[in-house]
């Protein structure tokens, strides 16, 4: 069976606006669903075979019919930093320690990868500015998609303009966390059950309430769905709880 027949059904759109096209990457058909690597997988850094990696990279490219070289995968550490793409080729190193890129150029993808974490996707068609950001609760907490957002704002974007969507992560019904962590959300982002011994954080909840304190508009919003939760879901979708961190990645990317 040829590589690009064992990954069916991988390759899911998110939203499509003016010739600007956001799309996620799940496991694909054929998966083993305990093993953490099984499926679909272009993250440089987490375990996986470089091999495979490379592979999947050009799977992607070639169904997107780009460059290998336009395909931008940054190596994220959970920081708030937000690389600005306005020119291509990147030096070596750029994409290290990198947890969102903006960009408005033309015929380049920008993502980031996740496994629980939640992938942020804002879009100004009209400037034809686009932003991806990885967000766990750290990253969401100490600012990633503000930061983000004042970028494309510094290139010509309008929060009122922009459309956010998020892509598949861990739902508050999973999202166990400690008193430590749920402390740092606001009260209505925290759910506390009898049958739950800790508490749970509404991760999208909390980054939608952030963006629509920026000016982002809630009905250029789109709901995050219960079957896109990556806990619930090992089968379809790469998840660090259920796999672990040495897994392989969801990839949320905006082909301009």
């Amino acid at each position: 069976m040829r590589t690009s027949e064992i990954f069916k059904n991988w390759l899911h759109p998110l939203m499509s606006l003016g010739g600007i096209e956001a799309y996620y990457t799940s496991r694909g058909d054929f998966v083993e669903v305990d093993e953490s690597y099984s499926g679909f997988n272009l993250c440089h850094y987490t375990g996986d075979s470089q091999d495979k990696v490379v592979s999947c990279r050009k799977i992607l490219c070639e169904t997107l019919g780009i460059e290998d070289s336009c395909l931008l995968v940054p190596c994220q550490t959970h920081s708030t930093n937000v690389l600005l793409v306005d020119n291509l080729p990147l030096e070596n190193g750029c994409l290290d320690n990198i947890d969102a890129l903006v960009t408005n150029l033309e015929g380049v993808v920008v993502g980031v990868s996740t496994a629980d974490c939640v992938p942020v996707v804002m879009v100004d068609e009209y400037a034809h500015v686009v932003g991806v950001a990885h967000a766990g609760w750290r990253g969401a907490v100490n600012g990633v998609v503000e930061n983000m957002l004042h970028v494309m704002m510094g290139i010509g974007a309008e929060p009122s303009c922009i459309k956010m969507v998020i892509g598949p992560s861990i739902c508050v019904d999973c999202f166990e966390v400690g008193e430590e962590v749920a402390e740092q959300f606001p009260e209505d982002c925290v759910e506390r059950h009898g049958g739950w011994s800790k508490p749970h954080v509404n991760l999208q909840r909390y980054i939608v309430q952030k963006m629509l304190k920026e000016g982002v508009m809630e009905c250029n919003v789109s709901d995050f769905r219960k079957n896109m939760c990556t806990k619930c879901h090992p089968e379809r979708y790469f998840s660090a709880r259920a796999l672990g961190v040495k897994s392989g990645r969801i990839f949320t990317f905006v082909k301009t």
